[in-house]
Order: structure tokens, then C-alpha cells, then sequence
């Protein structure tokens, strides 16, 4: 009985010493690759404390009428050496804690449109139901250089006749580099 305990005690002793030196060799060969180093040189200034999108109360626009909204400003930078390619993501959010926004109903990515700009020229403009995986826009940023995006969000002149009053939207805005 004695020979039993011991060697299933050396068995457990064993695994602990594989699962101990696989992960030591993970965190020595693998904990540093580009994901992590990229993500700590792109650098993201938002244009608020937060990185929230949120207004309420728009009226429908065309396309040239909304380029006279102040937009949401935020710029890209890349601190690094090299290039780094990263998506600008735009997500949904629903804010559920403030009564103000509690009694209404969101709007639908249908009833709106953005439109994009990239260092004061227009690149993207469009329906929000039309991006594809929440993915605004992928760049390569080369090194030491800065991205600055202006984005406005509206509701679409083409909602006229659908029901947008009282209703509001709220996007968070996020950049992921690319590994």
C-alpha cells in the first residue's frame, strides 16, 4: 500500500513539474510576440474621457447637410519601428442605468448613417447596417505617424417616414491592431 501512495504521489509531483515547465516555455517563447507589441505601440487618443459615441434628438440629414455636425475626433498613433495594421470598430452599446434613455427605444443601424474621415477628407460614407463585423476601416499605419479620424453618425434622411423620434443610439468606438 505503501509503494501505491508513493508512486501516485510522484505521478501528481511529475505532472505538476510538465504542466509548470510548459508553461514557463509558453510565457518565455510565446508571451511576447508581435499581438502584444503592437497593441503597445498603437497609440488611440479619444476625443473624450470615454470612447462612447451618443447623441440623441438628430433629425434626419442628407449627406451634405451632415457634414456640418460636429463630429467624434480620435486619432491613431504608431509609436513603433515598424507598420501595423489595425481595424477602427464601431459596437453597439445600450446604456440601461440612465433614466433618461431607460423609456426609449434604440434605433436601428438602418435608420443610420456615418460618415468617415481620415486626416480631413472623406473616405467612407454610408448606411451603420452596411459594415460588415462592426469593422469601420482598416489601415496599415506606418511608423511614427498619426492617424486622425472624424466620425458623424446620423439618422438617414431616407427615415423620414419611419418612427426616429424619441429614440437614440449609443456606439462605442475601439481600434485593435492586427497580429
Amino acid at each position: 500500500m505503501k509503494k501505491v501512495i508513493m508512486l501516485f504521489l510522484a505521478g501528481i509531483a511529475l505532472f505538476a513539474f510538465i504542466f509548470a515547465t510548459s508553461m514557463l516555455w509558453y510565457r518565455f517563447f510565446y508571451s511576447s510576440t508581435s499581438n502584444d507589441s503592437s497593441i503597445s505601440s498603437i497609440t488611440v487618443q479619444l476625443d473624450d474621457e470615454n470612447n462612447t459615441i451618443d447623441e440623441s434628438g438628430l433629425i434626419p440629414l442628407d449627406d451634405e447637410t451632415a457634414t456640418t455636425l460636429t463630429p467624434y475626433e480620435f486619432s491613431v498613433r504608431n509609436s513603433s519601428d515598424s507598420d501595423y495594421t489595425y481595424n477602427v470598430l464601431l459596437e453597439d452599446s445600450i446604456i440601461s442605468d440612465d433614466a433618461s434613455y431607460s423609456s426609449k427605444e434604440l434605433l436601428t443601424r438602418n435608420q443610420l448613417r456615418y460618415q468617415l474621415s481620415l486626416n480631413g477628407k472623406v473616405i467612407k460614407t454610408g448606411s451603420l447596417a452596411d459594415i460588415k463585423n462592426n469593422v469601420l476601416d482598416t489601415r496599415v499605419l506606418s511608423s511614427s505617424n498619426t492617424n486622425n479620424y472624424q466620425l458623424r453618425i446620423y439618422v438617414a434622411e431616407s427615415s423620414q417616414n419611419t418612427s426616429w423620434q424619441n429614440k437614440y443610439y449609443h456606439f462605442n468606438i475601439n481600434v485593435q491592431a492586427e497580429g
